[in-house]
């Protein structure tokens, strides 16, 4: 094209490309850059061209790619295009034609190890259409596809043309722009400056001390940060490799990244969306798309829906997306878009670079250090002025006052918080306790409440019927066997009406006895137990089934507590079978079964009946009503006339050590609240055993879901404050108990393990689930996954949450009593005038010396003995309170009483000079150290190895750095860098105790402290006023 011809284009113009690829045209088209309404009037009227076989416009590059249905000169557009391009563009139009001879470009992709190793290749961009707005069935002929989905060659084919179903990867930091970000920090601002000023006044040794500081702490950053980024960007989500899907006419469970465009998908409970797709057929369908939109509660479907143009994303009902999850019901969906053109994966593409987010605890640190920079800032300005004053040069000045500077802002302040995150994790991943997300840390440290869901967590969920309650008899399982009283019973010869609730029990069942008539059942615990019951009654299920088959089921749902199946029979009536929640069957029934009689169910009955049903609640069963009904049609059962049968109680055992396990929560100062779907009677009777109630024997307060629903949401907050039980729970009740305990200013833990547990997992400050039982949905959206299924191990989530939050403020608290100690000795050396106690390059080894590696290893610190014992920390406090920093004021000024100590001790010895200050310097960098295992603990001390469990890693760390301040004082190059004179032993001993004594002084502080510490109720004064509370409660 002539250049000049390019830059004078009119701005009605096209600019086809040929791109060596047969049947393709990409045409740049004028106004298409962000208008998607032309491009959905684009691609929607070239489709229905004759000549085109599919048509993309992309709004973010302006090209317009046609697909021919026969080969054409791709140099000529033809004319029917280019009158339908002049329509929607409002004008004629000159056709610059240019041609494009380069190789295709390569996309190079990762590797992974679910992945299948794809080659490189330029992928064609997939049609873009507003699916939403037409019909399935043009859908489906859009996409080529069929009610029998896409064939396996069709498949491969579209894979290759459009690449794998995956999502791009996101670039992290590279390892260079890693270390170099080590450098852009305030401190490392100020030593540059320093070793100007050096360089500047002659200072080459000392120029060159500050870049190799620089340096060593830039590498030490580095190799830290690396190990914490890999393990903190780990946590991600956890999607499943396979997907169902039609190919051939058949269900085939295929790889996720084999999810081709075209493909029908098969939705089911817990099914991972791996595609965007357009729903074709739905059934009470519902998904949990807070991924995608944020929308706690899931949302539901409907495939006949039709849509508008602009209709937001969340409105889509016949549309579902990837990463998205289904929470109930079933249906087929045609994939439109996979991999990055997915709404997932456009969003992913535009975030870009990922970095690992930060937890309010981190956010707290990063505003600390900018604090104590604009504090020491201050500080230094200080110190230069009153040494100005005071007549010293200004070039020692102003190294001094830059050197203070840095030396009193912990660069390792950051990396710590980062570091002891990361271990702490990995930590928990060894002890099968799996963090999928960050802040998921710091609030297992702060667990006020824990919600346990009973059936499966607190029990086994091995569910196993143990009576059969009629109106006239009462029928004892044991063993395979059925007793009335002590005596075995033939239970067909001894009641009709316990073979009819066999039969109800066997039709309105949704477990299958196994194929292989090995003896197994498949399906939920319940109803296998109660397919079990009829099978030892030597009932042949396969049999009945076949005599009565299914024509119609009304499944439990949220407004309907029960099941109802309706069976054909031979003479043309149909069979309806229920089982349910007592209470709410026996409002369906208007007669009972009395031994075969069927007679009218008389007021007293129904009386009789609900106190059988709240005794066997009380032996905390499980109890279900059953009922029947004869009709002529298969909807008259409607009619709510059903036959009163009788009661089934089920029991589940009780998980080994939970009674123990609940003490442990209550020990820690945890509230331990149950949710189940069982009565109140039931409930009570469980939570009774369980010892919710705790050691002191509290009542146990319960709310049932009936009252629940009436409750104000304000006055919900300020019951479930003492509630312990919730019982005949829905989902979604469990999200409103999660947001009441919150909205009363709880942290909530919340367990679940099911497909509806989705809601209230996300909307708690932790949710927990099981690694092995858990659903794809409850593990795709938990915080944290017991790895190993056992619900003891939360305890130890939860010691090692409070441990890393302990560890972050024994690292802090060492970092910022000894910077402040150095403060303290400069301001006195100002203050002194004429008198320099630390050079420059001293300060620079102190702070690389003692800085880092103690802070790491205390990040390291096993949890303390009594860490379990201690209340929950609020979760609103800050790290570093006021009271905290009285008490980092009154430690550093101990340890710089022991090096001025020291130093006068020389002074008087020797007179001023570099002696005095090489005994202030080693007795300050020792005293320093050895104050690490003061900071170890704020609750024991440093002679009590019973409560205070050994640290290598500190011992490692401290030990180190006595070798490296050995050398300095022995080894002369080291020796003359540092300016530091000879040290006798004599003065060696001065030297140990200026630094031994600050630390037995800080530890007397600390047990006066301790011994004051008295429980409240030990104390008259606190005893009345507890009890005068108690009186105007």
């Amino acid at each position: 094209m002539d250049p000049d011809t390019q830059d004078n284009k009119p701005q009605n113009y096209l600019l086809i490309i040929h791109n060596r690829v047969a049947g393709r045209t990409r045409i740049k088209v004028p106004g298409l850059y962000r208008n998607d309404r032309l491009r959905a009037n684009l691609e929607s009227r070239l489709t229905e061209l004759d000549e085109i076989r599919l048509a993309y416009a992309n709004t973010l590059t302006g090209n317009l790619l046609i697909e021919y249905a026969a080969p054409q000169d791709t140099g000529e557009m033809p004319v029917g295009i280019a009158r339908l391009l002049e329509a929607e563009l409002g004008g004629p139009l000159i056709r610059h034609i240019e041609s494009i001879d380069r190789p295709p470009k390569k996309v190079l992709r990762k590797p992974k190890k679910a992945r299948r190793r794809l080659e490189a290749v330029e992928y064609q961009a997939q049609p873009l259409q507003l699916w939403h707005t037409l019909s399935g069935t043009r859908v489906v002929n859009f996409l080529q596809s069929s009610e029998q989905g896409l064939t396996q060659e069709v498949a491969a084919q579209r894979l290759v043309q459009y690449g794998a179903n995956v999502l791009s990867e996101q670039a992290g930091r590279s390892s260079w722009q890693m270390f170099l970000g080590q450098f852009m920090s305030a401190p490392v601002a100020m030593l540059g400056v320093s070793a100007a000023v050096s360089l500047a006044t002659g200072g080459v040794a000392d120029t060159v001390v500050i870049v190799a500081v620089v340096l060593v702490n830039s590498v030490i950053g580095y190799a830290t940060e690396k190990t914490a980024e890999k393990t903190i960007n780990a946590l991600g989500q956890l999607t499943p490799e396979t997907a169902v899907a039609l190919r051939d006419g058949f269900k085939r469970e295929i790889p996720m990244p084999d999810v081709a465009l075209g493909d029908l998908l098969v939705l089911a409970p817990g099914s991972y969306i791996p595609a965007d797709a357009r729903l074709l057929a739905s059934h009470r369908l519902t998904v949990d798309e807070s991924p995608l939109t944020g929308e706690s509660l899931p949302i539901s479907k409907n495939h006949e829906y039709v849509g508008e143009e602009d209709i937001a994303l969340g409105d889509r009902q016949n549309m579902v997306y990837m990463g998205t999850i289904v929470t109930g019901g079933d249906g087929r969906a045609i994939a439109v878009a996979t991999g990055r053109h997915t709404e997932i994966g456009k969003i992913q593409e535009l975030v870009g670079i990922a970095k690992a987010p930060e937890t309010p605890m981190q956010k707290q640190i990063d505003d600390m250090g900018m604090q104590l920079a604009l504090l020491s800032s201050g500080i230094c300005v200080l110190v230069f002025a009153v040494g100005l004053l005071r007549g010293r040069p200004l070039p020692q000045m102003l190294m001094s006052a830059i050197s203070l500077a840095v030396a009193a802002v912990p660069e390792g302040l950051p990396t710590v918080a980062t570091t002891t995150l990361a271990l702490g994790i990995k930590e928990m991943k060894r002890q099968k306790v799996l963090i999928r997300q960050l802040p998921a840390v710091e609030n297992l440290g702060s667990a006020q409440v824990i919600c346990l869901d009973k059936t499966g967590t607190l029990t086994l969920n091995q569910m196993s019927v143990v009576t059969l309650q009629t109106l006239h008899a009462g029928i004892k399982v044991k063993q395979q066997g059925f007793y009335q009283g002590k005596a075995k019973v033939d239970l067909y010869r001894t009641d009709q009406t316990l073979r009819r609730m066999m039969e109800v029990l066997m039709l309105c069942n949704e477990s299958m006895p196994a194929k292989d008539g090995a003896g197994g059942l498949q399906g939920s615990p319940t109803e296998n137990a109660l397919l079990q019951v009829a099978i030892d009654a030597d009932e042949d299920v396969h049999a009945l089934r076949q005599h009565r088959p299914m024509v119609k089921v009304d499944y439990r749902a949220e407004d309907r507590p029960y099941m109802i199946s309706v069976h054909s029979l031979s003479d043309g009536q149909f069979f309806s079978a229920v089982k349910g929640s007592p209470a709410e069957v026996l409002e369906l029934c208007q007669q009972c079964s009395l031994n075969g009689r069927v007679e009218v169910l008389s007021e007293d009955q129904r009386k009789t009946i609900l106190t059988w049903n709240e005794r066997l609640g009380a032996d905390a069963l499980r109890v279900l009503g059953v009922a029947y009904c004869i009709t002529e049609g298969a909807d008259d059962y409607k009619q709510r006339e059903f036959i009163w049968l009788g009661l089934v109680g089920m029991e589940d055992v009780i998980r080994p050590g939970m009674e123990e396990l609940m003490a442990q929560f209550h020990d820690a100062g945890i509230e331990t609240v149950m949710i189940t779907g069982d009565q109140s009677s039931t409930a009570y009777s469980v939570g009774k055993r369980l010892g919710l109630n705790g050691a002191q024997g509290k009542s146990l307060e319960i709310i049932d879901s009936g009252h629940l629903e009436k409750l104000d949401p304000s006055v919900l907050a300020g019951l479930v404050d003492r509630t312990t039980i919730f019982s005949r729970v829905s989902p979604a009740h469990k999200l409103r108990i999660v947001e009441a305990l919150q909205r009363s200013g709880k942290v909530v833990a919340m367990t679940g393990d099911g497909i509806n547990d989705g809601p209230a997992l996300k909307a708690a400050n932790i949710g927990v689930t099981l690694g092995e039982k858990g659903t794809d949905v409850a593990r795709s959206i938990a915080d944290v996954i017991l790895e190993d299924d056992d619900l003891k191990t939360m305890v130890t989530a939860i010691r090692e949450g409070r441990a890393i939050y302990d560890n972050i403020s024994k690292s802090l608290h060492f970092l910022l009593s000894t910077n402040l100690s150095e403060i303290e000795v400069m301001l006195v050396s100002a203050a002194l005038g004429g008198v320099e106690i630390l050079n420059p390059i001293q300060l620079l080894w102190i702070n690389l010396v003692t800085d880092i590696f103690p802070a790491l290893a205390l990040a390291l610190d096993p949890p303390e003995v009594d860490v379990l014992k201690r209340p929950p920390r609020d979760p609103n406090a800050a790290i570093v309170s006021r009271s905290d920093y009285f008490k980092l004021i009154r430690e550093s000024g101990i340890i710089t009483a022991g090096a001025l100590g020291v130093y006068g001790y020389s002074r008087l010895r020797y007179g001023p000079g570099q002696k005095a200050g090489t005994h202030a310097f080693m007795s300050l960098t020792l005293a320093q150290l050895l104050h690490a295992y003061r900071c170890r603990s704020e609750h024991s001390s440093i002679f009590d190895s019973k409560n205070r469990p050994s640290n290598r890693y500190l011992d490692t760390a401290v030990g180190f750095s006595v070798l490296m301040q050995a050398l300095a004082a022995t080894l002369p190059p080291l020796r003359g860098l540092l300016r530091l004179s000879p040290i006798g032993v004599v003065d060696m001993i001065a030297i140990l105790a200026g630094a031994g004594l600050p630390l037995l002084a800080n530890e007397a502080v600390k047990g006066i402290n301790l011994k004051r510490v008295v429980e409240p109720s030990k104390i008259p004064f606190a005893q009345s006023l507890s009890k005068g509370e108690r009186d105007f409660g």
